[in-house]
């Protein structure tokens, strides 16, 4: 069976370069049938593995493992677990996302360049760092935001258990908010002030105006940041795990993860999991989609846009104040506490300078063995990730915008499958692809890097298609008239122009894969530890002190490479485009 999926990956491969017209073979043909090939391989063969394995393959073909996975007392307690983080967190991010948004788009408030690039701050910090951060702040015994309202109040012990479902909620919630945010705050830059001036000329106010007009029109976005925000928390195994695991929470990646973890391991089990999870986001999608089909949510015609800032008064203060406590909480209050952890000799006591040192640093980046190894893992899976996906993606996008082979759609769309897909789902198909002939790469570091690509091809093929889409082909079509070959055409007409695009699309990546947990989890092996890793272990361990100076360490670096993917690409945090990096 295992051959017979190999065999069928390699004929789809060879079908669809046996389109390519024949006067376009030799180095074009071998360029992007190898690509073709890598995305077949990295991307269908692992999602086969996943439904056969879910089926019994290889030891048993029927609906075991389909069925347990919805009977099973464990199982069904992490699936409605998850179900209630996903409502849980959607609700959270309009609650947080659309009153920033409309504050930051339509409202004169003070400070709204601040906030508006604290909310993308909130979006480029690794989720699970986030989660470590509020350990320290709110753990019910030793948490300093406990202590301190002991302290203020009287509290017996800590009033505030983030070891708990609503803390789950709230870690994960104050980081996906950032897709309502962002989606609902461009959809207000497109509203015409027109139809707010209507609605107040008709005797409206100003508030009336902000729910009956404003919001209505821009549903879509408000409901697509929901649903982003929802499907984003299901595949966030940091977060479970580092506040669901103490409070014997489970959640289905966590549950998937325990499953692989077991002796002996229980594949079945665990793919039909992943379908699980799977299932899920294809419902949430079709869902929206039937939503919104229902409603007509036309807001920019052929006349342009023209917006205008309201004067909200007094109110501007409170708003403002809701604001930035948003973004304390969701920002500051994570980065900061993580970075006096990791300068404090002991965590649980104030910074000072008694209290103050540099050896916790000493220790991520210089000492202590699995944070070294972790680091230069990360760095190098990064630059080969990022390198081979920006390969395959330039070959997808070249496919897909100037050619007109048979099958290019299909392959575009494989190519940005894994966008949809939990990191869990893509680690869950790649182990069982990898574990056995005819590549068997489990327990090395290609199979972190095969994941890598696998998960981050979308990033690439986004980027690049969306660059070479902005270069005019009769370029190219000027240099093979005057003899120049196709390979000489795309070196030295097409990758110049492009050069800028490339560049983004390989830091995206990078940033991305840098600090990847949910698919190294499941993954990783002693030897191949990485960046994400080495903090989890870590924790696990409770050297809180040494895992704030390595995540510090880590932020600074996705920090530095958003802010340069930012200045390449002609955007800003403070503009009115959301970040392009994913954390």
């Amino acid at each position: 069976m295992q051959a017979a999926a190999s065999v069928g990956a390699s004929r789809g491969a060879l079908a669809i370069a046996d389109a390519v017209p024949a006067g376009r073979l030799g180095v074009q043909g071998v360029v992007l049938g190898l690509s073709i090939a890598v995305v077949l391989f990295l991307v269908g063969y692992p999602l086969l593995w996943l439904m056969l394995a879910a089926l019994g393959v290889p030891q048993s073909v029927g609906l075991e493992h389909l069925e347990r996975a919805f009977t099973r007392p464990q199982n069904y307690a992490a699936l409605i677990n998850t179900l209630q983080l996903a409502l849980g967190t959607g609700l959270l991010s309009v609650a947080l996302g659309v009153p920033l948004a409309w504050a930051t788009a339509r409202s004169d408030m003070a400070l709204r360049a601040l906030v508006h690039a604290m909310v993308a701050l909130s979006y480029i910090t690794p989720p699970y760092l986030t989660a470590l951060a509020y350990t320290i702040l709110l753990g019910p015994d030793a948490g300093k935001f406990n202590r301190l309202l002991r302290a203020v109040f009287g509290f017996e012990s800590g009033p505030i258990n983030i070891f708990s479902m609503p803390g789950v909620i709230f870690v994960i919630g104050i980081h996906v908010f950032t897709f309502t945010y962002f989606l609902t705050y461009s959809a207000l830059k497109s509203v015409d002030a027109s139809l707010e001036e209507s609605a107040q000329m008709l005797g409206a106010r100003r508030w009336q105006t902000a729910l009956r007009i404003n919001l209505p029109l821009v549903a879509p976005a408000i409901t697509g940041g929901a649903l982003l925000a929802a499907i984003d928390s299901l595949a966030l195994f940091g977060p479970q795990a580092i506040i669901g695991t103490p409070a014997q929470i489970v959640f289905l990646p966590t549950r998937i993860y325990a499953t692989i973890g077991s002796y002996p391991p229980r594949w079945g089990e665990a793919s039909a999991l992943s379908l699980v999870l799977v299932a899920l986001t294809i419902a949430g999608l079709a869902l929206q989609r039937g939503y919104l089909e229902r409603r007509s949510y036309i807001t920019v015609g052929g006349r342009g846009v023209r917006t205008k800032t309201i004067d909200l008064g007094i109110w501007r203060w409170p708003l403002l104040a809701f604001c930035l406590a948003v973004v304390f909480f969701s920002a500051a209050a994570p980065i900061g506490v993580l970075a006096l952890t990791a300068f404090s000799k002991s965590w649980t006591e104030p910074l000072s300078v008694a209290n103050f040192t540099l050896a916790h640093f000493g220790a991520a980046l210089f000492t202590d063995q699995v944070s070294v190894r972790g680091i230069l893992n990360s760095f190098r899976l990064a630059t080969a990730a990022a390198a081979l996906a920006v390969l395959v993606g330039a070959a997808v996008a070249y496919l897909d915008l100037r050619t007109t082979m048979r099958g290019r759609r299909l392959l575009d769309y494989l190519a940005i499958l894994p966008l949809g897909l939990p990191g869990t789902v893509m680690a869950v198909g790649i182990l069982l692809a990898f574990i056995r002939l005819p590549v068997p790469i489990y327990g090395t570091i290609w199979i972190l890097l095969a994941a890598y690509v696998a998960r981050f091809i979308p990033l690439a093929t986004r980027s690049v298609n969306a660059t070479f889409r902005q270069i005019d082909p009769s370029l190219e079509e000027a240099g093979r008239i005057t003899g120049a070959s196709w390979w000489l055409t795309v070196r030295r007409i097409l990758f110049p122009l492009s050069r800028p695009g490339l560049l983004v699309a390989f830091l995206l990546v990078f940033i991305a894969a840098f600090s990847e947990l949910s698919a190294t989890i499941l993954l990783y092996t002693g030897g191949t530890e990485t960046v994400a890793i080495a903090i989890y272990r870590l924790n696990d361990l409770g050297q809180l002190e040494v895992v704030s100076a390595l995540a510090v360490f880590t932020i600074a670096v996705v920090l530095t490479l958003a802010g340069l993917v930012s200045w390449l690409s002609g955007s800003s945090w403070t503009s009115g485009e959301p970040p392009p990096v994913r954390g």
